[in-house]
C-alpha cells in the first residue's frame, strides 16, 4: 500500500495494483511502486503527487468510520500512561471502528490484541478497516466483558464502553499486579462512577486532553483546535 500527497496536501491511500483515477488526471499502476517511493509522480495531466509508504497515523485517519472513532491525542495518553511496548498483553472492549485497536497492535506486536465487542455491525467495519490495512494481530471476540475476561495476567484492560465501572471486578481477576485499565467517556459523570468502583484496590487519574496546533508562518495558535473530546481515566492494579 502506498501513500500519496497531492500539491494541496491531501492525502490517497492506494493499494497499487491498478491505475488511480482522481479530478487531476490518471496515475498509472506502473508508477505506484516501491521504486518510486520518495519521489514525485506525475499524473497524465501532469499535477504532482509525492509517494511515500503510509504508518499507522495514515491508516487511522483513513479508516472506515461507523461510531465515533478515538481521535490520536487520546490513543496516546492510553498507550503512554499505561507504558505499552512490544509483547504487552491487551484486552480492550469497544472495538467501534477499529481505529485504537489498530493503534494499539501497531503498538504490542508481535503480541495479539483481543477486542471484545457485543454488536455485529461495528465488528463487521473494524475487521474490514484491519484487512484493508494488514493489521493481523487483532482478535475480536463477540462477547461482552461485563460477563468476565478470558485472559489473564494482562498488562491493559483498555474500555470505551457505557457502563465501564461493571467490568472493574472482571478486570481485577484478570489483571496482574501494576498493570492497568482505562476508561474513555464522553461524560464525566461516567467516570466519575467508575473511580467511585474502583476502591482501594487501584490508583487512579482522571484527564482530558486538548490538541491546539500552530500556524508557523504567523506564529499564533489556529483559532479553531481538537479540544475535548471525551475522559480518561488511567487506573493501575496495586492489590487485589
Amino acid at each position: 500500500m502506498y501513500l500519496l500527497i497531492d500539491e494541496k496536501d491531501r492525502k490517497y491511500l492506494v493499494k497499487g495494483d491498478k491505475d488511480m483515477h482522481t479530478n487531476y488526471g490518471v496515475i498509472t499502476a506502473d508508477k505506484l511502486c516501491d521504486e518510486n517511493v520518495g519521489t514525485i509522480i506525475e499524473s497524465h495531466q501532469g499535477h504532482k503527487y509525492r509517494l511515500i509508504k503510509p504508518n499507522i497515523l495514515d491508516y487511522m485517519e483513513k479508516a472506515k468510520r461507523g461510531p465515533q472513532a478515538m481521535t490520536p491525542k487520546d490513543c496516546a495518553i492510553i498507550s503512554t500512561f499505561s507504558g505499552l511496548s512490544p509483547g504487552s498483553k491487551v484486552v480492550e472492549a469497544g472495538v467501534g471502528s477499529g481505529v485504537l485497536s489498530m493503534y494499539l497492535a501497531n503498538l504490542i506486536t508481535p503480541a495479539t490484541l483481543t477486542s471484545y465487542e457485543i454488536r455485529e455491525d461495528f465488528a463487521k467495519i473494524a475487521q474490514g478497516n484491519f484487512e484493508r490495512f494488514g493489521i493481523n494481530n487483532v482478535e475480536i471476540k463477540m462477547k461482552n466483558i461485563y460477563e468476565g475476561i478470558d485472559e489473564k495476567e494482562l498488562d491493559l484492560i483498555s474500555l470505551d464502553v457505557p457502563e465501564p465501572w461493571r467490568a472493574i471486578e472482571p478486570a481485577k481477576a484478570a489483571l496482574k499486579i501494576g498493570g492497568y485499565i482505562s476508561s474513555y467517556s464522553p461524560s464525566i459523570e461516567q467516570n466519575k462512577k467508575f473511580c467511585d468502583a474502583l476502591g482501594d484496590s487501584f490508583t487512579h487519574d482522571t484527564l482530558e486532553t486538548i490538541q491546539r496546533d500552530w500556524d508557523m508562518e504567523v506564529v499564533r495558535p489556529f483559532s479553531r483546535m481538537i479540544a475535548h473530546t471525551g475522559f480518561i481515566t488511567i487506573a493501575r492494579l496495586v492489590k487485589r
